[in-house]
């Protein structure tokens, strides 16, 4: 007899199903390539078909395997919620504070891991993130009241 299929994973696996579906429409409308330089559209494109392609390998995996412990719904409403927040937090507070705080909630309140572990590895992604797109690449990130 085939077990039930976690809803939690199978409402958080649609939903970057659906994120990645919209990138690639998005994407659709920008041109992608010019000569030797990829243009604007060529970056959403390959992430929304790489966002679609493992939403779909979960699913498959959920509907293929058993899930072997029963994950509520609310723990991918919590992941849903903070991807939200970071998206609004990111012209109030700017990019590095809201990668932090999305980073933070996932590691401590979502997975559970120790406060001073998750601080530390959110803190150090932040910083890696913010290393290679501010100041590698020069991309223009929200900045905050913080000015980071």
């Amino acid at each position: 007899m085939k077990q039930r299929i976690a809803p939690g994973e199978l409402v958080l696996a649609l939903f970057f199903a659906l994120l990645g579906l919209l990138w690639i429409v998005a994407a659709a409308r920008m041109p992608l390539w010019q000569g030797f330089i990829p243009q604007s559209g060529f970056m959403p494109l390959w992430y929304g078909i790489t966002l679609t392609g493992l939403a779909a390998a979960i699913v498959a995996r959920l509907w293929f395997e058993p899930p072997k412990q029963e994950e509520p719904i609310g723990k991918a409403l919590v992941v849903i919620a903070v991807i939200a927040a970071t998206v609004l937090g990111f012209e109030l507070i700017g990019f590095a504070p809201s990668i932090f705080l999305l980073l933070l909630v996932l590691f401590a309140a979502v997975e559970r891991l120790p406060l001073a572990r998750s601080t530390a590895v959110a803190a150090g992604v932040t910083a890696v993130l913010f290393l290679i797109f501010r100041t590698w690449l020069r991309v223009s990130l929200p900045l905050g009241p913080l000015g980071i």
